[in-house]
Formats: C-alpha cells, structure tokens, sequence
C-alpha cells in the first residue's frame, strides 16, 4: 500500500493546507479517506476517478464537502467517455438530510453505500473495517488492511473512546490519528476531540509502529502537536499535504 497524504487541517483550508484527506493506493485501487476541502485538488484527473472509492468518516463539512467536486467531476468525465467505472462512495446514514443530499446529487457518475459499525469493504486486496467513535454526529474510525499491514484513521473522537481505538487500532503498522487540541489550553480530558498527548497514549497502548498526526487547527505549528504527543509515544510523523508512505 501506498498512502498520500491529501489534508491535514481543520475547520477550514487555507492556501497551503486542506481539510483531512488520505489517499491509499494498492495496486491499481484508489481509497480515498475523508474528502474535506481542498482535498479534491491532489488528485489527478481523470486517471484518479477510474479505479475510486471514498469513504466519509462523518457528515461534518471539514470532512466531505470536496465529495461534491468529485461527483460532479465523474459526471463530466464519464460523459467525455474518458472514465467508465463509476465512483463508488461509502457514508454514515446520519444526518438523514446530508445523507439524502449527497446522494440526490443527479451531476454525478457515483455509486452509494451506508456504512456501519458491521459493515466490511473488500476493494481489490484492501480489506476495509469500521469502529464507531464517540462525537457529536455518526462517525467511524477506518481500518484499511493489505498485504499483512494495516492503517487506522481515527477520525474524529473524544478520549471516552479510548479502549474501543486502541482495541480496533491494536499492532497496526500505522495510526493516523486526530489531535486536534493541546493541553496548555486547559482542554476538560473528555471532548469531542483529542489532544495530542491523547494521541500518543492511544498509538502507545494499541503498541502500533507509527504515529501521524492530523486534525490542526489553523492557528497552530503542527510542530506543537508533535512535540505534545512525543511525551507519550516517539515514532511520531509530521503530517504535510503531499507526504507520501509506502508500507
């Protein structure tokens, strides 16, 4: 597997940095996690629509709103006969409303599933899980695994998740984990997000081998949050727009 990384931040872009975004690529099969603005830019058209799934971990608009760039993307290159597969888009049902408005978008070239804490997607030699996490609207964690090595998105969570992630996250050979706070702030242990220190307890007690952080907040030096989390687990990577690991 090969993992690119397309976004790393929150609530908003800015002009160097999109909202959470990862890209897998195993052999041919593309598996976009997250598409929140900006995200839709790293991709190469049309190429990258052919052989596309997306997953959204949740109906927040950080999270999804550059799905309505590839949908109507697919549209248009489907009707130039330039890509005959279509999309294959995967969301939580709730909210009912984005749900159904993703989905009635009539621009599109796209297929739809629900996904649930049950469901399991084979694409190609990817095996893909889910594990529901504890914030303010139905969110999931991912679980992407392939040729003996596994990536695990966080998404978005509060810390009163903790033992679930650890035990869906436990020996994966990569953690890409929300931190979306830091303690000097005085942030109440249970949120709706994490902070990084949290980050790094969760990669440490699921004993992974690697650490990315995601999930920064504008104002902030993503240097901060690797420094926080650092005090609880070491193999710690800087997340950048661009990055790409092969596993």
């Amino acid at each position: 597997m090969k993992l690119k990384i397309l976004g790393t931040q929150s609530p908003y872009n800015t002009k160097r940095h999109n909202c959470p975004g990862f890209l897998i690529q195993d052999e041919e099969n593309l598996l976009m996690l997250d598409c929140g603005s900006g995200t839709h830019r790293m991709l190469k058209y049309p190429k990258d629509l052919q052989n596309l799934s997306v997953i959204i971990s949740h109906l927040h608009r950080d999270h999804y709103n550059d799905i309505y760039n590839l949908q109507y993307a697919s549209f248009v290159f489907h009707n130039q006969k330039r890509i005959n597969i279509p999309i294959n888009i995967y969301l939580p049902q709730s909210p009912n409303r984005i749900n159904e408005d993703i989905r009635a978008e009539s621009n599109s070239f796209a297929e739809y599933y629900e996904i649930s804490e049950d469901t399991k997607i084979n694409i190609g030699n990817m095996e893909v899980t889910f594990c529901k996490t504890d914030h303010p609207v139905e969110t999931y964690a991912i679980k992407v695994m392939a040729g003996g090595k596994s990536i695990v998105y966080t998404s978005d969570t509060s810390f009163s998740a903790k033992e679930k992630i650890v035990e869906f996250a436990k020996g994966a050979y990569l953690l890409i984990c929300e931190a979306s706070l830091l303690e000097k702030y005085g942030f109440p242990e249970i949120n709706s997000h994490l902070t990084a220190r949290q980050a790094g307890i969760i990669a440490k007690e699921a004993k992974i081998q690697k650490l990315i952080l995601t999930h920064f907040w504008p104002e902030e030096k993503a240097k901060q949050y690797v420094k926080e989390a650092k005090k609880e687990f070491k193999k710690v990577i800087t997340a950048k727009e661009g990055k790409i690991l092969r596993l």
